[in-house]
């Protein structure tokens, strides 16, 4: 410790015994081997290639390829067909759960079963006769009902029933409640919407459409990486097209389970075979909240099939190795999803005892509390992380009546990789802040007034100096100041920083016992200059945006 200030006072005030060991109480779990990335869930699997079930070569050239058993195998029957009780048997039979994608129309006649039919019952004995089948069969089966609902594709579309949700959802519960009269209990359903909504308006939005908790047994989310196959297309890479559906899905219905039910990547315009080698890795860390992928495998729009090309098959047959996919259909059927609360941490920033000079010198910090980020359970965003030695860190905070400071001691194998400024400064090495400075619903799932998004850039050791930056009020703090230097004891960097309160609009002061909602991440690009990894404290991914998963900052 230096002689800038004296402790002494301090110590005597907060009480350092007795807050230690509230802070040891808090602290997160030991440190967790990086193996549980993938031990905390279990994927099941499935499969869609044309003439199975009717004839199961198919799937077993399929087994042969990838070297594992499909949980589910999926097809298709329109409303002209009866139940498929000779398919259904054989899917049994083979160890798998039968999934038919129910389509409410004729094939050769899209118009023939207006949703308003089904509604006013002109359809109720044909449903019934499904329902027999189901009870007859007495396996497990999935049914998925009217899918991808919220495009404009399908005559059960809402875009094509006067844009109104309402007509959707009874025909879907007219449906299912013939079936829960016939007792056919093994029968669970799928309800399932397109990833992306078109039209995107608001009376299409597919959250609207939720039939309800009693009458849905999965949630399911259809969608392709186009490739640059379509003029309106472009690559994207797995995670965007799911992740954030799936979040939202577990939010809204956090004891229903989810698959992607449909999914495929063209080849054009990306490499498919990387793009299937990164599944494993989104689904074990920032995607946790699916429980089954159903992969479409046909040459239609576009070349979906997983054996496209020989890479694309190696890469598929390579991550079926992966242990979190489920090697067979045991505890598919009876999956249930316990609601899990969200935890929320606390840190303490306690008042420091003369203003703190920015210099990167962390001696005045050693009596303060450190957020410490050094095992798995932190890491939310990304694909690789090598462990401690590769990103980890300490965070702390304190506070006087001028300013809020920050400091941080991050060990980061490449360190000071940021060329960013202003809004961009994420994209690198750096440290993102969010902070609630007024009375709030933590429950609240946006960004309100008094929210603030703080980024704190290292810069690049040279031309690219270090730099604070501010979401909201789109500027560095005035007054505000950023030391950052590199430290070869560390392999990383230390940072310090202040903010002046003044910059908050809202006249927010710092107290004694005074909480407030928070979070802290750590920003890690490596080789690539971009941000390629992401420690978060409290929250998930979404954490910039959603004040309902950040923890507590307590100033003592």
């Amino acid at each position: 410790m230096n002689n800038k200030c004296s402790w002494k006072v301090l110590m005597s005030v907060i009480g350092i015994f007795s807050l230690a060991m509230i802070v040891s109480a808090a602290a997160p779990a030991a440190p967790a081997d990086q193996a549980c990335l993938t031990e905390k869930q279990t994927v099941y699997t499935g499969i869609f290639r044309e003439g199975a079930p009717r004839n199961m070569n198919y799937i077993k050239q399929y087994e042969k390829q990838v070297g594992k058993k499909p949980g589910m195998i999926m097809w298709y029957q329109d409303w002209e067909q009866s139940f498929p009780m000779e398919d259904c048997q054989k899917v049994s039979e083979y160890g798998a759960i039968p999934h038919i994608v129910w389509e409410p129309w004729y094939w050769g006649d899209h118009n023939k079963v207006p949703l308003k039919d089904i509604i006013d019952g002109k359809w109720d004995e044909y449903i019934r006769g499904w329902a027999k089948g189901a009870k007859e069969l007495n396996q497990p089966i999935l049914l998925r009902i009217a899918h991808e609902f919220n495009i404009e594709g399908y005559p059960w579309g809402i875009v094509n029933n006067d844009k109104n949700h309402e007509t959707y959802i009874k025909a879907y519960r007219h449906i299912v409640d013939i079936f829960k009269k016939e007792k056919a209990d093994k029968a669970k359903f799928v309800w399932c919407f397109m990833n992306y909504s078109y039209p995107s308006e608001n009376w299409n939005d597919w959250e609207k459409a939720y039939p309800g908790d009693k009458y849905v047994d999965w949630i399911g989310i259809d969608g392709y990486n186009w490739g640059t196959t379509q003029t309106w297309s472009e690559w994207q890479v797995f995670k965007y097209l799911f992740r954030e559906q799936a979040r939202r899905s577990r939010k809204l219905w956090p004891n229903k389970p989810i698959m992607v039910a449909e999914f495929g990547s063209a080849e054009k315009g990306g490499n498919k075979a990387a793009w299937i080698k990164e599944i494993p890795k989104y689904l074990a860390t920032s995607m946790r909240d699916i429980d089954a992928i159903i992969w479409f495998d046909l040459k239609k729009e576009t070349d979906w099939r997983i054996n496209s090309t020989p890479q694309a098959l190696a890469a598929y047959r390579d991550i079926m190795k992966d242990p979190i996919f489920a090697s067979s259909a045991a505890g598919l059927s009876s999956l249930t999803v316990a609601s899990e609360k969200i935890a929320r941490r606390t840190a303490f920033a306690p008042r420091a005892a003369c203003p703190i000079a920015i210099d990167g010198n962390l001696s005045e910090w050693d009596k303060t509390y450190p957020i410490v980020m050094k095992d798995a359970s932190f890491f939310k965003e990304g694909l690789d992380w090598g462990g401690p030695e590769d990103l980890s860190g300490n965070v702390y905070l304190m506070w006087d009546d001028q300013n809020l400071y920050l400091a941080a001691e991050v060990t980061d194998r490449i360190p000071l990789v940021n060329k960013r400024v202003n809004q961009d400064v994420w994209n690198g090495d750096a440290i993102e802040m969010v902070l609630g400075t007024e009375s709030a619903d933590p429950k609240r799932d946006s960004f309100g007034k008094g929210d603030y998004q703080f980024g704190f850039g290292s810069g690049d050791g040279k031309t690219t100096k270090p730099q604070i930056w501010n979401w909201q009020r789109r500027r560095s703090p005035r007054g505000g100041e950023i030391a950052v230097s590199k430290v070869s004891k560390l392999n990383g960097y230390v940072l310090e920083a202040k903010i002046p309160l003044d910059f908050f609009t809202n006249g927010f002061k710092p107290a004694a016992g005074r909480k407030v909602d928070f979070d802290v991440a750590l920003d890690d690009a490596d080789a690539s200059g971009q941000r390629e990894k992401q420690l978060i404290w409290n929250g998930d991914f979404y954490f910039y945006k959603d004040p309902g998963v950040w923890g507590i900052l307590e100033f003592k």
